[in-house]
Formats: C-alpha cells, sequence, structure tokens
C-alpha cells in the first residue's frame, strides 16, 4: 500500500509540475504578445504645432490591416496598433508612453515622432527594456549613442547627414553663395545646422551668413525673413518642421525675395509644396531642393512602380481619405514594412529581445516604399537604419531627383 500510494502521490506532483511549468511557458510571454496578437503603440503629434504629421500612425496601421488581412499577420498574430496624441510635446509624451507601456501594454514604441518627444522618454524606456524602434527622427542621437541606449533605434536619415548634402551640393554648384538659414530652435533644428556647418568647415562662418533661429509654435515667421534678405543671403535653408517651412516659403514671395532654397525632406511632401503653390505661386517652390529616400506617388515617371501601385492600393481600402500626394503616408508603410519585416525574423512568438536582434541585423533593398538604390543596413555596432539620400529638386509640379545618391550620410 505505501509503495502505491508513493506511486500515486508520485504521479500528482508530475501532473502538478506540468501544469505550473505550462503556466509558467503561458505568462512567460514578453509584454504585447498573446496567441494570435501583437500589440505595439506609438506617440503622434495628432494635434498642435505639427499636426500636419498627423496622418503618419493612420497610414502605418493601413499597412499593419492590409498585412492582417491577406497574410494572416506575422507568424499567425495579427498587428494591433495603438498609436496617443502627444501635440509634439515632452510633456505629454511621457505621460502618452507611460500609458502605453504600464496600462496597454505594449510591446514595443514604434516609429514614435518627434526629436524632443524621444528623448524625453528615452531613459524610461531603456529602464524598462521596452524597444523604441523606428523613431520617426533624424537626430544622430539614435545612432551614435546606442551603447548606452541598447532599446533605441532611429529609422530616418540623419539630419547632419542631410545638413552636410545641401553643404556640398552648394560648394559645387554655387561656391560663391552667401547662406541664411532658418532654423527651429530646438535640437531638431540644431543637429540639422551642425551637420551644415560641418559641410562647409573650416569655412562654415564666411559661408553662412546669418541664421535665425524660430520656435515651432511662432505664429509667422515675418521678422526671421526679413532679417535673412536683409543679410544679403542668396541661399536660404529652412531647417524647421512642416508649419513653419510653408510660412517661410509664402513669406519669401510676400516680401519679394527669391533666393535658391533648400527644405529639409521632413517639410517637402508635395502635398505641402503643392499648397504653397497655391497660396504664393508656382515660382515660389519651383527650383527648390531637398533630399529624398521614399518613392513619390505623385510623379508621373512613377506611376507603374510596383511600389507606388501598391501604396496606392492599400491607400484605396484601407485608408480612403488620405491624400496620396501626403510623402509621410509612403514614408509611413515603409516604416510598417521594417517593423513587420523585423516581426517576421523575430521567432514564431517574438520576445523584445529578438525584435532588437532582428531590427539590428537588417540588410535589404526590398522596401518596396523606398527608392531604389536606397537600402536598409545595421548591425549591432551601426543602429543607423536609411543613409541613402539623393538630391531632389521641385518642378513641373513635382518632385525631381538629379544626381547619384550620397551614402553614409550621417
Amino acid at each position: 500500500m505505501r509503495r502505491r500510494a508513493w506511486i500515486v502521490l508520485a504521479a500528482a506532483l508530475v501532473a502538478l509540475a506540468a501544469t505550473v511549468t505550462g503556466a509558467t511557458a503561458r505568462t512567460a510571454a514578453d509584454p504585447g504578445i498573446t496567441n494570435d496578437s501583437i500589440l505595439i503603440g506609438g506617440t503622434f503629434p495628432l494635434s498642435g504645432s505639427a499636426s500636419l504629421y498627423g496622418a503618419i500612425p493612420v497610414a502605418e496601421k493601413a499597412y499593419f490591416d492590409y498585412v492582417n488581412d491577406t497574410r494572416g499577420g506575422v507568424n499567425g498574430r495579427k498587428i494591433n496598433f495603438k498609436y496617443v496624441d502627444d501635440g509634439y510635446d515632452a510633456s505629454q509624451t511621457v505621460p502618452a508612453i507611460r500609458q502605453l507601456v504600464e496600462q496597454d501594454k505594449v510591446f514595443a514604441i514604434v516609429n514614435a515622432l518627434g526629436t524632443a518627444p524621444g528623448l524625453a522618454v528615452r531613459d524610461y524606456l531603456n529602464e524598462r527594456k521596452v524597444p523604441q524602434v523606428l523613431l520617426a527622427t533624424g537626430d544622430s542621437f539614435w545612432g551614435f549613442q546606442y551603447k548606452k541606449y541598447p532599446w533605441t533605434i532611429g529609422y530616418n536619415p540623419s539630419y547632419p547627414g542631410e545638413g552636410t548634402i545641401f553643404a556640398k551640393h552648394i560648394l559645387s554648384k554655387t561656391p560663391q553663395a552667401k547662406v541664411g538659414v532658418l532654423m527651429q530652435n530646438d535640437p531638431f533644428g540644431q543637429q540639422l545646422l551642425a551637420g551644415l556647418r560641418r559641410g562647409f568647415a573650416p569655412n562654415s562662418k564666411s559661408r553662412i551668413v546669418d541664421v535665425e533661429p524660430v520656435d515651432v509654435t511662432a505664429p509667422d515667421v515675418s521678422q526671421q525673413l526679413l532679417k535673412l534678405k536683409a543679410s544679403g543671403a542668396d541661399t536660404l535653408i529652412i531647417f524647421t518642421t512642416p508649419s513653419p517651412s510653408i510660412k517661410a516659403f509664402v513669406t519669401a514671395a510676400k516680401i519679394n525675395w527669391h533666393p535658391q532654397i533648400y527644405v529639409s525632406y521632413v517639410s517637402a511632401s508635395p502635398l505641402f509644396m503643392g499648397a504653397i503653390a497655391k497660396a504664393a505661386g508656382a515660382a515660389a517652390v519651383d527650383g527648390t531642393i531637398t533630399t529624398s529616400y521614399v518613392k513619390d506617388a505623385t510623379n508621373p515617371g512613377e506611376q507603374n512602380d510596383p511600389g507606388v501601385k501598391l501604396f496606392e492600393q492599400i491607400m484605396a481600402k484601407y485608408y480612403p481619405k488620405g491624400n496620396i500626394a501626403d510623402a509621410n503616408l509612403i514614408y509611413a508603410m515603409s516604416v510598417a514594412w521594417t517593423a513587420v519585416n523585423a516581426l517576421q525574423r523575430a521567432g514564431k512568438t517574438p520576445t523584445r529581445q529578438g525584435f532588437m536582434n532582428a531590427l539590428t541585423s537588417t540588410n535589404t533593398a526590398a522596401n518596396p516604399f523606398l527608392l531604389k538604390g536606397v537600402r536598409l543596413q545595421t548591425s549591432k555596432t551601426d543602429h543607423f537604419f536609411i543613409e541613402d539620400l539623393t538630391l531632389t529638386k521641385w518642378a513641373n509640379g513635382h518632385w525631381n531627383a538629379f544626381g547619384s545618391f550620397y551614402h553614409h550620410a550621417r
């Protein structure tokens, strides 16, 4: 009887161990992961001074919905994307991110927008080992400071890299140019200006005749543009987000100032350029130069491109109210594609660490929404996702790429 009792007890203990092990396995999944879903989140300026970027998360969700419907998600899990408005205000970003992490239990923060907002929550997310990835900002912090912040990685091309490209082009085409800069008075504008100065070195002080800072919430830029014109500048570089950039173009036309204009890619959507042309005339934008890395659905030469066709197909079904002239939307889908690609490589049951490992071992030119010649390439020691940029000029109502690619722009 004793032996039989021990056998029964042993069997019961084995069964109990199996139950406990099974329960542990079920609860061991990282936050945001269930048997049939993945929850990711992000913060975006749905309101406020940078609300012209508010369509970005809608387009990203459209791509995720397309993947859910046509592929069943990723490895059998549907992607759910929750985005929260932070008004492009870092003080609002902090509680919004805490909500996503602590209450909503998101798996990762994906493509949250803005330099100052990203910096405000970087320590918090890294302390908790929550992926802060594919950030919608090109500041070089995300790439250079990866050792201190291993859970953070950006997406956009480097702002200093773009500034340096502008300087190189000016030196090669108009070496005697007198450059005036309208600079957003925050880390975003400062990084672009630093890159421009690096490109002009060692003569940046003589090349740049005036720099006028502007707050992103400023109601107008009239005083800054008048000072820039008075400085004798014949070349205007606009390092601001869309709202002040649009104001700068319109104001330059109003004060009868017609410099050669360069504008950061963050404010160069065909939607914005078209709006400026309507408000101030085509001459206000014709000849403007920017950098590019995403395809342009408004360019007649790209209408038969498979990536543009896919973009338009997804927009028609999942975001019919969106405007395909807004380059931010095809940009958004390029980000969503990259996130899906990494999730596919993160393992059958993805973990936060596996997701980071996938993101930091990317090497592909297959993203259908990026220009041919742009490669997504990262490694454990290289956290700059996109380093390939080409120059493009506005003419005949759309952007026209010219010249060869600049590589390793950072």
